[in-house]
């Protein structure tokens, strides 16, 4: 039987004219230390986080992850069927935090953010889109489509991976690509 090598992370740091290695981490399982893409991270946070919640009254809008300064960032965007008050935010935040410590996923310290999406809520998944047919939205996308690269209108229709949205500046109703849309935003108009 061969043993796993012992395995030296290790990153170079440069100071007043010297030269070091630092030990960032060790171990045996060379698959732990594998180096993670943000993307990869921010992927397998968001899977624990929807396991997480699976099963209770909160659905997870958004999730950002991202170093801002010195510091990481994880900002959950929460729904609940009631509504999301102070003690959802923090029923959330206690039970994610306990489950990524558990899964031993945040190498760095981090805080973690809980709030409601707001009145400008994030429309991120397919099902978001059908939930709010009807609704006065905003979509930006990633490129030019149907002589457009934004669009500010009532919500038309869902059908398969493709919206459409009548603009309020001509009426015209366009079609659009979900694979186009880059930012996606509930958008009404808030009477006082």
């Amino acid at each position: 039987m061969t043993l796993p090598k012992w395995i030296y992370i290790v990153q170079t740091v440069a100071k007043r004219g010297t030269t070091k290695l630092v030990v960032m981490r060790s171990g045996f399982d060379p698959l732990f230390f594998m180096p993670m893409s943000k993307s990869s991270k921010t992927e397998q946070i968001k899977l624990i986080v929807d396991q997480t919640l699976a099963g209770t009254p909160f659905e997870l809008v958004l999730l950002e992850y991202r170093k801002e300064g010195s510091a990481w960032v994880l900002r959950l965007y929460i729904d609940h069927t009631e509504g999301v008050n102070l003690d959802h935010c923090a029923e959330v935040s206690h039970l994610v935090s306990g489950a990524l410590d558990e899964a031993d996923m945040m190498a760095d310290a981090y805080t973690i953010e809980v709030s409601s999406p707001g009145v400008d809520r994030p429309l991120v998944e397919l099902a978001h889109f059908q939930r709010f047919v009807g609704e006065r939205v905003f979509v930006k996308l990633s490129r030019k489509t149907e002589g457009i690269k934004q669009v500010t209108g009532i919500l038309r229709h869902v059908h398969g991976e493709e919206i459409e949205v009548e603009s309020e500046n001509d009426g015209q109703l366009h079609k659009l690509p979900l694979e186009l849309v880059a930012k996606a935003t509930l958008k009404p108009i808030l009477e006082f």
